[in-house]
């Protein structure tokens, strides 16, 4: 755990202010969490009403709110997701352009261990764990087109991975692979 954070807050860029941009912004947090000693990534899975990204795999994040850093809109957004704030930041990976036409931010954080997690029911339908060594197995992913009732103007392929009966792709499936570059 200490020397992945290390490890982190070498490889990963500063957190920095937001891109200039005339697309409107958002911030995710990628949240580690260690279960029974193991590293694993938190992720929420949204409600299948959502007005936005229905039934989707993604980290805690949303919109900026008025003047907010990058930083405040990250863990504002997993405190309202999951009940809970990141106890350390590590770093930035680079910003990507949502199928919404969003610039979205993303910061690597560590939550603690054992935090108890309160998602937010409006938001969030259940948190799903995934262990770092089965997110960086490489034989896991495959780029794949978009599954049926993608909205937005999707790319014609994502990184696409399977936990159990979950999937996760597009722009998650993206920093998450990112995410992995740099710790190779």
């Amino acid at each position: 755990m200490a020397d992945l954070d290390a490890l982190l807050r070498d490889r990963l860029a500063p957190i920095g202010d937001w891109q200039a941009t005339t697309l409107r912004r958002a911030a995710v947090l990628v949240p580690l969490l260690a279960v029974d000693g193991v590293d694993g990534l938190l992720l929420v899975v949204r409600p299948d009403a959502a007005r936005q990204h229905a039934g989707q795999i993604a980290f805690p994040g949303g919109m900026r709110d008025a003047d907010e850093s990058i930083v405040a809109t990250a863990t504002r957004e997993c405190r309202e997701e999951t009940g809970v704030d990141p106890a350390t930041l590590l770093g930035a990976l680079t910003p990507r352009v949502s199928s919404s036409n969003i610039l979205v931010h993303a910061v690597v954080g560590r939550l603690t261990a054992g935090a108890a997690l309160r998602p937010c029911p409006r938001e969030v339908v259940r948190t799903l764990w995934l262990p770092l060594a089965e997110a960086f197995d490489e034989t896991r992913w495959h780029e794949l087109p978009p599954p049926g009732g993608a909205t937005g103007a999707q790319p014609a392929t994502s990184p696409h991975f399977r936990h159990g009966a979950d999937l996760v792709w597009g722009l998650t499936g993206r920093f998450l692979r990112d995410l992995a570059a740099a710790l190779r």
